[in-house]
């Protein structure tokens, strides 16, 4: 678990998922970034019951606040099979708790932990370029824009391009600057 100034990332438990299903699939919930798809319940139930969303390839954090509201999630998964590295994406369930810097803090700490454990050098985020929100998150948790990927993804009918933030090991924030002191209840 890590415990940050105002949000706490980790894996999710099984009882994280009560109600998070009709939050997942609410198309109206995600805004217009988030990729259009939907799982049965019984399936997106069962690739949890299988891996709990944490494997070698792919993790889910969830985000909550210190109180433990659930606000979102980070999805960590392999950015490429040619080279090591990672790709992160993001989001926050509700609008009512979008803009008030839980992501950033959530990327920072996610983009810290992993250079912390993995011998990698580079991790990734690709945006929609008209998402200002989430590019303002990449560009505050220390990545940069390397480029854009012409119509890279396809989405609500149309092919997009994407913009290609990275961060190298050595530009990316201390696991231990960023977790609130022991001494801090969660």
């Amino acid at each position: 678990m890590l415990v940050g100034k105002a949000i706490i990332l980790r894996p999710f438990r099984r009882n994280d998922l009560d109600g998070l299903y009709d939050l997942d699939a609410d198309i109206r919930e995600r805004g217009e970034f988030w990729p259009l798809g939907c799982l049965s319940e019984p399936r997106w139930l069962k690739r949890f019951d299988e891996t709990s969303w944490w494997t070698e390839e792919f993790k889910v954090f969830l985000i909550t606040d210190r109180a433990g509201r659930r606000l979102g999630q980070v999805n960590v998964y392999k950015a490429s099979h040619s080279h090591e590295g990672w790709e992160l994406g993001y989001r926050i369930y509700r609008p009512d708790d979008r803009g008030k810097g839980y992501t950033t803090e959530a990327v920072r700490l996610c983009t810290a932990y992993l250079f912390g454990r993995e011998p990698i050098e580079r991790i990734q985020i690709l945006l929609d370029p008209r998402n200002a929100g989430s590019r303002a998150v990449a560009e505050n948790a220390g990545y940069r824009l390397e480029g854009t990927l012409r119509h890279a993804h396809f989405d609500r009918g149309e092919h997009r391009d994407l913009l290609q933030f990275s961060i190298i090991r050595k530009e990316a924030p201390i696991l231990s600057d960023l977790l609130a002191p022991l001494d801090e209840e969660t």
